[in-house]
């Protein structure tokens, strides 16, 4: 008579951590874009700077870096980085992107505590840049995933004025430091009205990421293979 061999599993400790689901996200997406976009203009943190050049009225507070955007995009970093975590390059480079947002962001407050507000300033734009950037890597994912073709112009469109935003406020800045301040923080001026149209269409683009309807965006597997999964009742 022939013995049958029977093979115990190995236990493996720990557990497994899904994504956050897509309405999770999607919420800390629309939480986050309040701050980021209103924090461009409320205060008016580039006005206390240009206090002198192009304005007579004393600013209500001193110069300094636009802390209500910068709270908004470490928001909106965290949903993004939780939605597409692992995501192949597109996360790469949200990481990339994300890790010089914040460190630039960090730099541009000691900078205009210690004087330095023309470097102070050029922090503050790379690090509003790059926070297009990371809103641009995870706007692609979405993209890739649900094969839709108003995020891919959406997308498109974020790249485009993410650029023209930096070209433009590396002008600015080149004005400012051959002293013409009055042209130089116009030019800053339109550069960040550049950008806050750029954030509006990243937030057209959560609008996208919410309501899209593919297959391939909603299904649940094994989290190794998950996407987002549609629901969190």
């Amino acid at each position: 008579m022939s013995s049958i061999t029977v093979k115990k599993k190995k236990a493996i400790s720990g557990f497994i951590r899904p994504r956050w689901t897509k309405d999770k996200v999607a919420l800390w997406l629309e939480i986050g874009a309040v701050p980021a976009t209103l924090g461009l203009w409320f205060p008016d943190w580039l006005g206390s700077y240009s206090h002198g050049a192009i304005g007579h009225i004393p600013p209500l507070l001193p110069a300094f870096p636009p802390l209500l955007t910068y709270v908004g995009a470490v928001i909106l970093l965290k949903a993004c980085y939780e939605g597409i975590k692992d995501m192949g390059s597109h996360f790469k480079g949200l990481r990339i992107s994300g890790g010089l947002a914040l460190f630039f962001a960090l730099a541009s407050v000691p900078l205009s505590l210690g004087g330095l507000q023309i470097i102070s300033l050029l922090a503050t734009g790379l690090a509003g840049f790059f926070s297009a950037g990371f809103f641009w890597f995870t706007i692609g994912k979405v993209a890739d995933v649900t094969q839709e073709t108003r995020t891919r112009v959406t997308w498109h469109a974020v790249w485009i004025l993410s650029l023209l935003s930096l070209l433009v406020y590396g002008a600015g800045i080149i004005a400012l430091l051959t002293g013409k301040a009055t042209l130089g923080y116009t030019i800053l001026r339109f550069a960040v009205g550049i950008l806050t149209v750029d954030f509006f269409f990243c937030r057209y683009a959560v609008h996208c990421y919410k309501t899209q309807t593919s297959i391939g965006a909603r299904f649940s597997e094994a989290p190794d293979n998950q996407f987002w999964a549609g629901s969190e009742k």
